[in-house]
């Protein structure tokens, strides 16, 4: 079963109409604030993340271990935040300190299994998803320039040879060439919308699957355990239940579990 989309990033049931929709729109806006968001995310997680492995070398800045922490803690929650743009915010949580002193905060905070996923999202999986993003925006940025030629043209003969009147490209700064190329553009804008939509979807997956708190894997057998039943965890004595009517040998059965009681 596939994941539903995004109740922002959910297309319509037509093609055709899909760049004339508010969707592409939201998509473009997101993955266009990841390179200057996330860039700007990425250096200070980075720097963070060395300033640490250098401070932790050293005995007297060993504290400040706890708050180049919160720094990359921090980019986290802004990059949680954006995807409130197409989606809900991503929620979080991080482990508490439960023991006081200075050691307990820097074993807790440095440790923190979502500092890690923190540390993996803004720096390891910040190229791949830059340039999934751009491509995508490229492609569809390309695609509203080509239908709107026909306005701007005759801007096209400053761009040198490749569309002077010589030059292999002529053909784009004449009126019927650009409405050619306006049409082909038109044609593709829904497959251009459509990619950009795919994109800000998988990369909203990424963010969410390594940002979110990990779920606990043994939840369902704990609920199990949890409801009264045969596996139920509760003491049998504590357990309430009508017994049934004595059956012939003067025994009485608790419902649902065949127990003699």
């Amino acid at each position: 079963m596939t994941r539903p989309a995004p109740g922002r990033l959910r297309p319509p049931a037509s093609l055709v109409r899909l760049p004339l929709s508010a969707a592409p729109w939201l998509a473009a806006g997101y993955l266009a604030g990841y390179p200057l968001v996330g860039g700007a995310l990425f250096a200070v997680a980075t720097a963070a993340f060395l300033g640490g492995v250098v401070l932790s070398q050293f005995t007297v800045t060993v504290p400040l271990l706890v708050g180049l922490a919160w720094v990359i803690r921090g980019c986290a929650q802004v990059e949680r935040g954006r995807a409130a743009l197409v989606d809900r915010p991503i929620p979080y949580r991080y482990s508490e300190v439960t023991e006081p002193g200075l050691p307990a905060h820097i074993r807790t905070r440095c440790a923190d299994p979502a500092i890690v996923r923190d540390c993996v999202y803004l720096i390891l999986l910040f190229p791949p998803l830059l340039v999934l993003d751009l491509f995508a925006l490229v492609i569809w940025l390309l695609s509203l320039g080509c239908l709107t030629l026909p306005l701007w043209y005759r801007a096209t003969d400053v761009s040198g040879r490749l569309a002077g009147e010589d030059g292999m490209l002529a053909w784009v700064h004449t009126l019927p060439g650009a409405l050619a190329l306006a049409l082909v553009a038109l044609v593709l804008l829904p497959f251009a919308a459509r990619l950009l939509l795919a994109t800000a979807r998988l990369h909203l997956t990424v963010a969410q699957a390594v940002l979110r708190p990990v779920g606990d894997p043994l939840a369902e057998a704990k609920g199990v355990l949890d409801r009264p039943g045969p596996l139920s965890a509760v003491p049998g004595g504590l357990r309430t239940g009508t017994p049934t009517e004595p059956t012939e040998n003067g025994e009485s059965h608790e419902p649902n579990t065949g127990r003699a009681s």
